[in-house]
């Protein structure tokens, strides 16, 4: 079960550095996550051969921030964006991604004694990031941040059950709760207007109390504090990291709502099951986890691939788990992700990100509504956390996604200049937002650090480097001497940027020697840009898919695990056919026309 209260980066309260035990300690800095119950391991056996990673020197921070700058997009404007940087995919995949990402993993983003950006050198030792670095969510596509998980279990007491009912519906006891959308409008289209995740001020005076209850035995005291004051807008979620940016929050709403009109459904069709919660959430995970091998997956990874690994099952993700379990015998946990696919490979997301959105009839096209894009700053503002729901602590109608212009269901070719209905490329260059990202680093005093905090290139880099990740030819290699993958490392990257001369001689003039001791997450976006940038390369294809795969393969109520597809569900389309696509899934849930 988890109630993550805190968005992403900031620094960790606080606290004793845990002993050898059998289960990770309570959370820290409103990571209220009493599940806390997962390692993190290396999918390269952890030697600490000196050829296996980044030189450990002070020069090599130095080269990692200057890379991180170079990252950062120089052909988009304030207005516009380079319309080569367009991928093929619809920009769904980028915030799907996300919500896949707060399922599985917490707190590799956060400062704390191990993951450290501010004291990144030198970094410690892989043993000690495999003993004392824990992640703060349990690794399985159960959807406990939509449905709070189990109220029984150690460390639940009658606060966290209090925060798990205020999920419920108050009187429907079958449905979760949402939250209805206040004027100003109009809306995006013809649906209705309950289309907010639900909210704080619309839930009773118990529930908040023990919300803040929680929120203060974790937090620090200004922490406490802004939390206190901005309660009424926040969302009440399993993960407040669903509430950080609009897109993820009406995807997270998008399985409020199809829970609900799972129950609809059975109660209006004559299907055997029973018109309960019990049923819809088992049919919304099956559906929902069918969905992340066939549409996402198959998306962002090669098709190839990931057929590959589930021919496989996965084996080199239960090898890894094996190998990490006989090293780690005293403190193990049993369900480890590979800190290479968490820290780096599925971090390829953030270069599909866009600076600016064709959102909705009113943030978009035509360009007669209010504002012809919505700027990626924007948002994030419109979220409980963003500052812009103060006065009705509500989502404005006007601000209701359209997932037509997301999903790929209504594309557009963008030629009269406005952004382009699809995900950016994946490959080596950021939006110029994710340059100074909004909100973060704030508190730093130093100018040089909030600089630092802002930039997330440089944040990902400093962070692989710091949690001792192996360079890409190094996993690479690995990989092909495992059988997981057929191609030989690239020995040289800077090869790669023959059309960007100051990247390619950057690389290959640097003292750490990046062009054939590359960074991680880097060689995995330069494998995916050479490649095209329409999906992942081999390696990173590889990482993010035997994670996936193993992970469902490990729950054996899953829908990997059970052959479950669409057509054997009772509930359908209008039309009667499966519920077996991302458009096709927004529709059933009502949240696109």
């Amino acid at each position: 079960m988890a109630i993550v209260f805190q968005s992403h980066g900031g620094a960790e309260k606080e606290r004793a550095v845990p002993g050898p035990s059998v289960r990770a300690g309570r959370p820290a800095t409103g990571d209220v996550a009493v599940d806390e119950e997962a390692d993190f391991g290396y999918f390269v056996p952890p030697l600490d051969a000196p050829e296996n990673y980044l030189p450990n020197t002070a020069e090599t921070l130095g080269e990692l921030d200057e890379l991180g700058e170079m990252m950062i997009d120089v052909v988009a404007t304030p207005t516009s964006e380079d319309p080569t940087e367009d991928s093929t995919l619809p920009p769904v995949f980028t915030y799907w991604g996300q919500f896949l990402d707060h399922e599985l993993t917490a707190r590799t983003d956060r400062e704390g004694a191990i993951s450290s950006m501010v004291n990144a050198h030198p970094p410690v030792a892989s043993s000690t990031v495999e003993s004392q670095f824990r992640n703060a969510r349990s690794p399985r596509f159960d959807l406990d941040s939509v449905y709070g998980g189990s109220a029984v279990g150690e460390g639940i007491d009658a606060d966290v059950v209090k925060v798990i009912s205020g999920l419920r519906h108050p009187t429907l006891i079958n449905k979760m709760r949402v939250g209805t959308a206040v004027d100003p409008g109009p809306l995006p289209d013809n649906l209705d207007e309950h289309r907010d995740l639900p909210r704080y001020g619309q839930v009773q005076s118990s529930v908040r109390d023990a919300a803040l209850h929680l929120a203060q035995a974790a937090m620090t005291p200004e922490a406490f504090q802004k939390f206190s004051d901005t309660l009424p807008q926040r969302a009440i979620i399993g993960d407040n990291r669903n509430d950080e940016n609009l897109v993820v929050a009406q995807f997270h709403l998008s399985f409020l709502r199809f829970h609900n009109k799972a129950v609809d459904y059975l109660a209006s069709h004559d299907t055997g099951w029973i018109a309960d919660f019990s049923s819809a959430q088992a049919l919304t995970r099956l559906h929902y986890q069918w969905l992340i091998v066939e549409g996402y997956l198959k998306g962002v990874c090669d098709p190839v691939v990931v057929d590959r690994v589930v021919n496989d099952r996965a084996s080199h993700f239960f090898k890894f788990r094996a190998e990490f379990d006989a090293r780690r015998q005293n403190t193990r946990l049993g369900n480890a992700l590979p800190l290479e696919f968490s820290t780096a490979a599925y971090r390829f997301g953030h270069s599909m990100v866009r600076a600016f959105y064709d959102y909705n009839k009113n943030f978009g096209r035509p360009g007669t509504g209010i504002l012809p894009r919505a700027t990626l700053r924007l948002l994030f503002e419109f979220t409980g956390g963003g500052g812009r729901l103060d006065d009705n602590k509500k989502l404005p109608k006007n601000w209701i996604i359209d997932w037509t212009r997301f999903t790929g269901a209504d594309p557009h070719d963008a030629l009269d200049g406005e952004p382009a209905r699809l995900a950016r490329r994946i490959d080596t260059e950021l939006a110029p937002p994710l340059h100074t990202l909004f909100k973060e680093g704030e508190d730093q005093a130093d100018q040089q650090l909030k600089a630092l905090f802002k930039n997330l290139a440089r944040r990902n880099l400093r962070r692989g480097y710091n949690l001792r990740l192996p360079t890409g030819q190094a996993l690479h290699k690995h990989l092909k001497q495992i059988g997981a993958v057929q191609s030989s490392p690239i020995q040289d990257v800077s090869a790669l940027f023959a059309a960007k001369p100051d990247l390619k001689n950057f690389l290959a003039g640097t003292a750490s020697r990046f062009h054939e001791r590359t960074p991680l997450w880097f060689y995995v976006l330069a494998e995916a840009e050479a490649a095209g940038g329409n999906r992942l390369g081999e390696v990173g294809s590889c990482l993010v898919a035997s994670t996936f795969v193993g992970v469902l393969l490990a729950d054996p109520d899953s829908a990997l695990s059970r052959g479950f597809t669409p057509d054997q569900s009772p509930l359908k389309m209008p039309d009667n056919s499966p519920i077996d696509s991302i458009a096709k899934w927004m529709r059933f849930a009502a949240v696109m026309q």
